[in-house]
């Protein structure tokens, strides 16, 4: 064989392979990405911010007219399928992320879809930082899905999921929640709740930071929702109401609380702070958590009622 044959079947057979990836991957269409997913039930696997970044682009615009967005506060255990009754609503919330991460995945939701109701989880962490903080949001994740490293570890780690008989935290996620009750049933909140406490009494300037950049970013798109005349349900995440008895907490928290008020349309928006003393059944009972702030189911369940009524009452 000469080399000039030998190159030319090379080609070839790379390009047969790379073909075949592709075709696979689009018949796969694992984020709902290309054609119709009206009606498809899509969950997530692995990589959750890379998935519902994705998700953005087609399947929740197809299936859904609702969106609930903020960081791991309302993305574990709120299961927005219980608000169907009136909207399809997707928990959009990602663990860990910012307000910068938020806004790619809101932006696309709002730009293909038709999107009625958007419901926010207020809490410090969402303003905490800005930029995107890891690689698993970026726009070559697209094309990544028709074949690439991460798309065979994405592949991977769903076999492995599904031989281990379906268990993680993500096998009830086709509506967005996190369900990670299993991760954390031996998780003791009143223990965690203390010994958050008493490292608040030992720190000395504590301080809830509020970063500009994204505080103008939570703005922007607090702007963007209302101008596309999309109903704004904005809700400040409970948090145990023993943290306000400790003065540093509950100034600082203050102090957040008034200015994060400054881009609420108190008029038009529907509010609801959650740490109003009428919601002390939820805030002031441990077993409302998980751990000194994320929500156990019933804490969950307990917030999602409330949700559903202010839901109600916009018809």
């Amino acid at each position: 064989m000469t080399f000039k044959l030998y190159i030319k079947k090379f080609l070839i057979v790379s390009m047969v392979s790379i073909l075949t990836v592709v075709l696979f991957n689009l018949y796969q269409n694992e984020f709902g990405l290309f054609g119709d997913s009206n009606g498809k039930n899509i969950r997530i696997y692995a990589n959750q911010k890379t998935s519902k970044y994705l998700f953005s682009f087609n399947y929740i615009p197809d299936n859904f007219d609702g969106i609930l967005v903020g960081a791991s506060y309302s993305n574990q255990m709120v299961d927005t399928q219980k608000l169907s009754n009136h909207y399809d609503i997707y928990n959009l919330s990602m663990d860990g992320a910012n307000i910068s991460e938020l806004k790619v995945a809101i932006d696309n939701t709002i730009k293909y879809g038709d999107i009625k109701l958007f419901i926010i989880c207020l809490s410090p962490y969402i303003t905490k930082n800005n930029g995107i903080k890891s690689s698993q949001i970026n726009p070559k994740e697209y094309y990544s899905s028709l074949g690439s490293i991460s798309n065979f570890k994405y592949y991977y780690k769903k076999y492995i999921d599904l031989e281990q008989g379906d268990k993680s935290e993500y096998y009830d996620s086709y509506w967005g929640y996190i369900n990670n009750e299993q991760a954390l049933k031996n998780t003791d909140s009143t223990m965690e709740i203390d010994d958050y406490i008493s490292d608040l009494k030992k720190t000395t300037g504590f301080k809830i930071h509020v970063d500009n950049i994204a505080y103008n970013e939570l703005s922007q798109t607090l702007s963007n929702i209302r101008n596309k005349g999309i109903q704004v349900i904005a809700y400040y995440h409970p948090f145990p109401k023993r943290l306000f008895n400790v003065k540093a907490y509950r100034e600082s928290y203050a102090g957040y609380k008034d200015k994060i008020d400054k881009l609420l349309d108190f008029k038009d928006d529907v509010v609801i702070d959650f740490n109003q003393t009428k919601y002390n059944y939820i805030r002031g009972y441990d077993d409302s958590y998980s751990d000194a702030g994320h929500l156990s189911k019933l804490g969950a369940n307990k917030i999602i009622n409330v949700l559903k009524t202010h839901i109600g009452n916009l018809d």
